[in-house]
């Protein structure tokens, strides 16, 4: 079990290193642009859900599921195309920070103090406090789940519950805006149709 836990997380960064080196530059984003605040209506439906501070524990999977990108295939066509979404994700999504860098300081005033509050302190910080719209944690993590629950037929329920709660925990832990989440959703569907086409069962 670990020999194959090991063995994904060194395929992740192996096959996939310029997804690796991409995600990387989501940090440059804040010394390039300002914040802007986000529009009243745009944040508004945020308000009628409630904060359950148990759903960042989900919201961190995600970096778990970053290196299980090694378990999906090992067929060079495919990591290449998976690469190449992942990186198109990752620009598109910095080019609309860059354009509409919308900041995260609304929905984080929807926090309180919890038993996990160390959770929180972590993750959030003032110098990334950006880069709300659309959710690339989303984004990322959904077309991952839609990828491997293609190639794995047989974990297709585990990962495909793992994106959508991965979903779920940006907006229930006030990460995220709600429409962030959506797009992030959207995003991920349009690649992973496009992989879908390409490679036909």
């Amino acid at each position: 079990m670990w020999d194959k836990i090991t063995t994904s997380a060194f395929l992740s960064v192996k096959n996939y290193w310029p997804f690796w080196i991409v995600l990387s530059l989501y940090f440059l984003i804040p010394a390039l642009r300002g914040t802007v605040d986000p529009p009243e209506k745009f944040y508004w439906i945020d308000t009628q859900f409630p904060f359950l501070y148990w759903m960042i524990i989900p919201y961190y999977s995600y970096y778990f599921i970053l290196f299980t990108l090694g378990h999906t295939t090992q067929d060079k066509r495919k990591i290449k195309m998976i690469n190449i979404l992942l990186v198109s994700l990752c620009f598109f999504s910095y080019l609309v920070y860059l354009v509409w860098p919308v900041h995260n300081k609304v929905i984080h005033s929807h926090l309180t103090e919890n038993p996990l509050q160390f959770l929180y302190d972590i993750i959030i910080m003032n110098y990334i406090d950006i880069n709300a719209f659309p959710s690339l944690h989303v984004a990322i993590s959904s077309l991952i789940c839609f990828v491997i629950g293609r190639e794995k037929e047989n974990l297709r329920k585990v990962y495909w519950v793992w994106g959508f709660l991965i979903a779920l925990s940006t907006f229930l832990s006030k990460q995220h805006y709600f429409y962030d989440t959506v797009f992030g959703i959207l995003l991920a569907a349009i690649c992973f149709r496009i992989y879908s086409a390409i490679f036909k069962s």
